[in-house]
């Protein structure tokens, strides 16, 4: 099985990636900080946490009994868009609107103990079947994690979120870094604009303005912590064609500009 596809992670002591990778990492003792984008928390385990893909990733171990092991799979392998009716981890685990995280009581440590070992154990014995069974066996785990996020921080409408919404989210992940306006994605998704912002700000609780915003600078930070192009190919990127207009942007948005904000980090 390609393992840029699906992996177990076991003696990996420090990730700063930001790679098309879904991670679940179980923490299952110690405690350490981990830093997810541009927010802290301080993990004690046992405990899940969720990275989605293009997340930056940090990990210091703050006690030496610290163990973990991460399942890491990409949309190749399973796509949780496409698998959303079955697992609805999209809505619920790999979610920037709830914490990234579920603290695991007993019962729940050794069923996902026994999930990720038994994926393990099936990634050490290559037959026919491996892949349908490993996909089945990250099903069950996903779809438990949101059963225990769920009990932990209150019932989601999961009826779920309406076509027009699910189809403007997966619109903003393809459409953002040229398309910035509410029309673009109302022309695409056939409906007005008022219509768009009414459901979008009734499900997600945001305007789609601000949703677009915010993936914008979500993924301008990501671009300015990893240093790989400049202020001004990063507003190029982004489908800014005027390198002033974007650093007033990221202002307004952050109360930096893009340069303070690079010197911050």
């Amino acid at each position: 099985m390609n393992s840029n596809h699906f992996r177990i992670e076991t003696d990996i002591d420090y990730i700063d990636s930001r790679d098309r990778i879904f991670r679940m990492v179980f923490v299952d003792s110690g405690n350490a900080t981990f830093k997810i984008d541009f927010s802290t928390y301080d993990i004690t385990g046992p405990t899940l946490v969720f990275i989605s893909e293009n997340q930056l990733l940090s990990i210091q171990k703050k006690s030496v009994e610290f163990s973990w092991r991460t399942v890491c799979f990409s949309n190749d392998f399973f796509c949780i868009k496409l698998n959303r009716s079955e697992t609805f981890c999209d809505a619920v685990i790999f979610n920037t609107t709830k914490p990234p995280y579920i603290p695991l009581q007993d019962t729940e440590l050794k069923k996902v103990d026994y999930l990720i070992t038994a994926m393990n154990n099936e990634l050490e014995e290559a037959n026919d079947f491996q892949e349908e069974i490993i996909i089945s066996q990250l099903k069950t785990l996903l779809l438990y994690s949101s059963k225990i996020k769920l009990k932990q921080f209150g019932e989601v409408n999961l009826s779920v979120l309406s076509p027009v919404v699910t189809d403007f989210q997966n619109l903003l992940d393809t459409a953002y870094e040229r398309q910035h306006t509410v029309q673009f994605y109302a022309d695409e998704l056939n409906i007005s604009p008022k219509g768009l912002n009414k459901a979008v700000k009734k499900e997600l609780g945001r305007t789609v303005s601000e949703l677009i915003k915010e993936k914008l600078i979500v993924e301008a930070k990501r671009e300015l912590y990893t240093k790989e192009l400049s202020i001004k190919e990063i507003g190029y990127k982004l489908g800014f064609e005027d390198p002033a207009y974007f650093s007033r942007f990221f202002r307004k948005e952050t109360s930096h500009s893009p340069k303070e904000y690079a010197e911050l980090l």
